[in-house]
Formats: structure tokens, sequence, C-alpha cells
């Protein structure tokens, strides 16, 4: 099942709508993405809280847990190498390889891609979509994705440029 998220600044302020492959709103994403610290909450039609994403850290290591209902804790981690950009998920015994700045990673269960993420600059703006084989993983991994945009992007405000204007106040 494929998810969308567009981060425009026309949104309203702290709620992020998830939309599905048929463009209607199923989830959505409470929270400002300007603070880090700042707990992100995913919510579905009914603003009836599915899971929470928050900062977890003891001043020495920072990590970050995600916090889904009727689920356990689970806890991102990095691991360190100079070779790779890997990440870890605990619980669900998930590592995620790919570049976050690029936007392009995937989620995997061993040798298996269980999820797959893109992040676009389209005329709404910036824009990422999750491919999620597993219905049970879309909280976790919308949130986590939710989490990597937040750290390696900042709000973009292009300028809209009239091509056909600038074209006839030349002439």
């Amino acid at each position: 099942m494929r998810y969308t998220v567009q981060l425009t600044q026309g949104q309203t302020c702290g709620q992020i709508p998830v939309k599905n492959q048929q463009g209607e709103i199923v989830y959505i994403l409470k929270g400002n993405l300007n603070e880090f610290n700042q707990p992100i909450i995913l919510t579905d039609i009914n603003h009836i809280e599915i899971g929470r994403l928050y900062l977890d850290s003891n001043l020495l290591l920072t990590s970050y847990s995600v916090d889904v209902v009727n689920h356990s804790l689970v806890k991102v981690k990095k691991i360190n190498s100079r070779f790779a950009n890997l990440f870890y998920i605990t619980r669900l015994n998930y590592w995620i390889k790919g570049s976050l700045k690029q936007g392009r990673y995937s989620f995997y269960s061993g040798l298996k891609k269980v999820a797959s993420v893109c992040s676009l600059v389209t005329d709404a703006g910036l824009t990422w979509s999750c491919d999620i084989s597993r219905p049970e993983d879309v909280p976790f991994i919308i949130l986590i994705s939710l989490l990597f945009t937040q750290w390696h992007t900042k709000p973009l405000f292009l300028p809209t440029f009239n091509f056909q204007n600038r074209v006839n106040a030349l002439s």
C-alpha cells in the first residue's frame, strides 16, 4: 500500500494529512516538525491516537522511541559505521538502508524489503511516499519516515514564476 505526505506551508498548522493510493486522507500527523523535542502523534481521521514518536534522551545518548497503541515500545538506533548509514528498529528487527539526505531509503527484515520511501519536490512542495507491504507496519514506518524527513530537510519556500507575464513584460 502506498501512502503520501505533502509537507507544504499552506497546511493547517500542526496537522499534516497522510493520503492513501486513492488520494483519501487516512491518517493525520500532529505536531511541529521544527521542534525535535516535541512528540509527533499519528491519529486516524477521527483524531483517535494510533501512535507517537518522541525524543528519548538521557543527556549522553539521544534516541527516538515509537509508541504504537497495543504494541511494545520501539526504539530507533543508529548503527555507527563508516561504510554505510544504517539504522536499526528494535523489537521489529528492521534495519534501514539508503540515503536519508537524498530521501531514498528502504526498511528491511533480514534481506526482504518491507517498505521503501522516496522524497520528491513537487508543485505542492516537499512530498514523500511510502510503499509498505505489511499493514501492521504502517504506523511505525510513517512515524520513522517523518523523523528522517525532520532531520534532513528544511521547509522549502520556493518562488513561483509566471513565465508568460515575464515574456509579455519583456516584449
